[in-house]
């Protein structure tokens, strides 16, 4: 497959020695803006452009190497760099490991090699700038406000085994930011602890924020514990586009019953001066759907879900 790209450029950097490589390890550094490559032996690898229509790619090939573990694809990591996997390409006699990025750009990143000494390398791709430069992804300049709902004196909904909302949302919220921040996104927040911050501040801070897009995030609670899904909540029409697209693609992703787009009159959607929703991920009132929110795996697919939805709906499909 790699061979069939319309473009290829090559460029050789070491010698092979004669040993295998072991590759122990890749880390995405997202504050550095690089990837890096842990490995056992000093590595013999070769760098490659390639682009098939637009999609443009370098791919570094590590010869005579062997990867422990499993391979693995990792979606948006930088600003610039859609995906970067990683997998064990061929084995005996010819023994290579691929690690491919999918790139908006036909640039080569720069590579260093740090010798750790006893034996072990760390091969450092530097593939983006500092994501907190905050600068315009292709173009665009999207500030996020989020908004970790309840906190502090308010719980919000308490599930069956006692799990308070609150937490839950904070969790989200902390890792969304976390990952917007990864894509070059700009945000704010309203709490980053288990305080109480009234609607009327939410809604004050964002509008002074100067945002252009606000995100609430909330789980749903009822007295009738069997209703389950996902919701989102708009109230201006300008926020309805995007309100439909998170719902469908963030229930999609989660797994969870789509529970609908609905125009509702709450205070933080019809006070903020830009597009806004609400949405609440599952039901913490339901016994399942609570030991779902209770676990961080799960809590980090919500961040996941909904920092991929904000990106390709205002940076890819606008472009």
């Amino acid at each position: 497959m790699l061979f069939g790209f319309a473009t290829m450029t090559a460029d050789r950097v070491y010698a092979y020695s004669g040993n295998i490589t072991e590759i122990t390890g890749v880390s995405i550094e997202q504050a550095n803006g690089s990837i890096n490559i842990y490995t056992v032996g000093r590595p013999f690898y070769e760098g490659y452009l390639f682009q098939s229509g637009y999609k443009k790619f370098f791919i570094l090939v590590f010869g005579h190497a062997i990867l422990y573990g499993h391979g693995k694809k990792i979606k948006n990591p930088f600003v610039n760099i859609f995906s970067v996997s990683y997998s064990q390409f061929s084995a005996a006699p010819r023994y290579s490991v691929h690690v491919v990025l999918r790139q908006g750009s036909m640039a080569k990143p720069a590579i260093k090699i740090v010798n750790l000494g006893n034996n072990r390398y760390e091969t450092v791709l530097y593939v983006s700038k500092r994501a907190k430069t905050y600068a315009a992804v292709n173009g665009i300049h999207l500030n996020v406000f989020i908004d970790a709902g309840h906190g502090g004196s308010d719980p919000g909904g308490i599930g069956p085994m006692g799990l308070p909302e609150s937490f839950v949302n904070l969790s989200v919220a902390l890792k969304l930011r976390k990952l917007l921040e990864a894509k070059g996104i700009k945000t704010e927040i309203d709490r980053t602890s288990n305080v109480f911050v009234s609607l009327q501040q939410v809604v004050a801070e964002a509008n002074r924020s100067g945002a252009n897009l606000f995100i609430g995030l909330y789980c749903n609670s009822t007295v009738v514990p069997y209703l389950y899904g996902t919701t989102t909540y708009y109230f201006h029409r300008n926020s309805y586009a995007f309100a439909n697209y998170l719902e469908h693609y963030v229930s999609s992703k989660l797994n969870l019953k789509y529970d609908g787009v609905v125009m509702d009159d709450l205070y933080v959607l019809r006070f903020t001066t830009m597009p806004a929703v609400v949405i609440e991920y599952a039901y913490i009132s339901n016994p399942f759907e609570e030991r779902l929110l209770a676990s961080s795996t799960f809590r980090q697919m919500i961040a996941d879900a909904i920092s991929n939805a904000i990106y390709k709906y205002f940076i890819i499909e606008k472009r």
